[in-house]
């Protein structure tokens, strides 16, 4: 019996638990959403430290002084602190809702921040709301939560007439020559949103917008040929009701006009200033209205929420510190190219789904892991593509030990050109539309004919390294300017000292009669000196010397020739480390930066004095490495993950990076 009331108590915790998380409270079709999670964030690093650590006495220091408060703890906030917290947003083609859910442990506390004369707000019940002075925002709480929210209208809503005369609000715009027009003549298609158009209308009473434009003589004198190049339309004026509580006053379509009209007649200028005033006055209170009623549906409404999609549940991570999740990356293209009109509706992103980033904290370094769900037609094609590894040999001429970073690459050459035309029909065909399917279908057929896939990837297999192995620095002269007391030009030869990097770069091909006859060329036409069999650049302007071998079917390209001369006599020393030679070898994508490796390397005076590259260095001195690698496809889903190291001393990620940002800050 104890056992089944002990487990009754614990499920009983564990629903309370669940429904304080705000997750609940964001509606399913959110856009974005974005985590904090409050409780992994303190696990990290407690209260207290916070407190005292600089960012934290810099927190509370600048709140207490611009709220004439003295704060000593974050706790003063009330804030739950070990709760999630939510940013989230929605898109419709009328307006945008940028969302924010905070959990409140001391409303009292909460209110505190933001209680002074300028600032009031009401009360209903235990929920208070409070309109900011631009209303366009809103901040709505009560004793478990903070809900902030701000909306942006979206001036093409109103290119449609239909929905432009409904809400009274014109979409004026410069369009051309610099002529305005009131693009509420112009019908247009604004199916490509996401979600459904307006969230909400009606619901709360805003204030009343009645501002009127002065009506202006009609004996307004203009050129004779601006008069032959007007249209008047004539549209009577009428009242109507926006949301069924703000009285707008509609305006009459007007003829197009020139900006030289208004250079030429500061009245006109006058009247477009109180008419574009009027109309941002009917915006902001169509604002108020909308986010409003999306407020009081997140407090007083139940509804489906984000919980119920599997994507944004399957993105989840109970070890990360913060979470972000899009949606769909179509949309995101959607929401940022309205102004393409058709093209902009086009699935130019088809294929590509949810986008995902997590932060990961822990004892030995930062990790931000990127995941990209596909199509399975893509999947299934950047499969074959990435069915490559790095050549084995590259490893020879990786010395982790000078190495200041490094990048690799690889990918099936064959697989990609056999994919490619199947990729860009995918992403352009929607693009150009359903009359160009045959010439699309005609230019990919051609592409394959044109190109031999199998001899094109022998000649570059489709994998590469390049690697920094140290900084050079030398003299270079250039001609500079003085001048005398008479202005008088003298031509004065000088010197400065530039730094370059020590690189070597090399990638694998089995086939080189090309190459052979590229340099052929190039010796025939004094671009190219031999010396041994290792080839140099002959480029006067070049700021380096450029050299390249072919080698064990490897094409070498560096600018140091010592290295060159010792991998061409198999004397190259080379000391790859284990955690080196793992990235390389078992990723698509590697890529590396070993910060205490350039330490003292840069010149003072590329910084611009000792005292910076004194604190630049002691920066770079204290980081640890940095990686980045590309993940196998699992499923659909293509991910990468970019990580950096801490260096011992340090108890975790977050207290490290606390401290860089002090050692930063002074």
């Amino acid at each position: 019996m104890k056992k089944l009331l002990f487990a009754l108590a614990l499920l009983f915790f564990s629903i309370q638990n669940y429904a304080q998380d705000l997750a609940k409270k964001i509606p399913a079709n959110a856009f974005t959403v974005a985590t904090i999670k409050g409780d992994n964030v303190f696990k990290l690093m407690f209260v207290k430290d916070f407190n005292e650590s600089f960012v934290g006495k810099k927190l509370l220091t600048e709140t207490s002084k611009s709220l004439d408060k003295n704060f000593t703890s974050i706790e003063d906030f009330g804030i739950n602190l070990e709760k999630n917290m939510y940013y989230f947003n929605q898109l419709s083609d009328s307006i945008t809702y940028n969302c924010f859910l905070i959990p409140i442990k001391d409303a009292t506390k909460f209110e505190s921040l933001i209680n002074d004369k300028e600032k009031k707000f009401t009360l209903d019940g235990e929920t208070r709301t409070m309109i900011l002075p631009d209303s366009t925002s809103i901040i709505k709480w009560n004793n478990n939560m903070m809900y902030f929210v701000t909306g942006s209208i979206k001036s093409s809503f109103f290119a449609d007439s239909l929905k432009s005369a409904k809400y009274g609000i014109k979409d004026l715009r410069y369009q051309g020559s610099d002529v305005l027009t009131d693009s509420a003549t112009i019908v247009t298609d604004s199916t490509y949103v996401t979600t459904e158009e307006p969230m909400v209308e009606t619901v709360i009473a805003p204030p009343v917008v009645k501002a009127k434009v002065q009506k202006k003589s009609a004996k307004k004198k203009v050129s004779s040929k601006k008069k032959a190049g007007k249209k008047k339309t004539a549209v009577k004026r009428k009242k109507v009701k926006l949301a069924e509580q703000i009285d707008v006053d509609d305006y009459a379509v007007k003829d197009s006009v020139g900006m030289d009209a208004y250079a030429t007649d500061p009245d006109q200028y006058d009247e477009y200033q109180k008419e574009k005033a009027e109309q941002d006055a009917k915006t902001k209170a169509l604002t108020l209205v909308w986010i409003s009623a999306q407020a009081d549906k997140i407090f007083n409404t139940n509804y489906e929420s984000i919980e119920s999609n599997k994507s944004y549940n399957s993105s989840l991570d109970k070890n990360a510190i913060a979470e972000v999740w899009v949606s769909s990356l179509q949309d995101v293209y959607n929401s940022i190219s309205p102004e393409f009109g058709t093209y902009g509706k086009a699935g130019l992103m088809k294929g590509y789904g949810s986008l995902t980033a997590k932060l990961f904290m822990d004892d030995k370094s930062f990790r931000i892991s990127t995941g990209l769900e596909l199509a399975k037609d893509q999947a299934d094609s950047y499969k074959k593509i990435m069915n490559r590894k790095i050549n084995k040999k590259f490893l020879n001429y990786v010395d982790s030990e000078k190495a200041i970073g490094f990048m690799g690459y690889a990918i099936d050459t064959k697989a990609y050109l056999e994919e490619f035309p199947k990729l860009m029909q995918q992403t352009y065909g929607s693009f150009l539309g359903g009359r160009m399917d045959e010439e699309i279908s005609l230019g990919t057929d051609l592409f394959t004919l044109l190109l031999d896939e199998e001899a094109v990837s022998k000649v570059v297999k489709g994998d590469a390294l390049f690697i920094i192995n140290g900084l050079n620095t030398r003299d270079v002269t250039y001609t500079a300017y003085e001048y005398d007391e008479d202005y008088n030009q003298t031509e004065v030869t000088k010197t400065k000292k530039e730094t370059m990097p020590d690189f070597l770069f090399m990638f694998s091909s089995e086939d080189h009669r090309l190459m052979n006859k590229l340099i052929k060329y190039g010796v025939n036409k004094q671009r190219v000196s031999v010396d041994n069999n290792i080839y140099k650049i002959e480029e006067k302007k070049s700021p380096v010397d450029i050299y390249f071998m072919i080698k064990d079917n490897i094409v070498f390209f560096g600018n140091s020739l010592t290295e060159m001369k010792s991998i061409s006599n198999n004397n190259f020393r080379a000391n790859i480390s284990k955690t080196h030679k793992s990235l390389l070898s078992k990723n698509n994508f590697s890529f590396l930066f070993n910060a205490k490796n350039l330490v003292g390397k840069v010149p003072d005076q590329e910084f611009g004095g000792e005292e910076t590259a004194k604190k630049f260095n002691e920066t770079l001195g204290k980081m640890g490495n940095v990686y980045m690698k590309s993940n196998p496809i699992k499923g659909n889903l293509v991910s990468a993950d970019i990580s950096a190291e801490i260096p011992n001393g340090h108890e975790n990620a977050l207290k490290y990076l606390f401290t860089l940002i002090e050692n930063a800050s002074k």
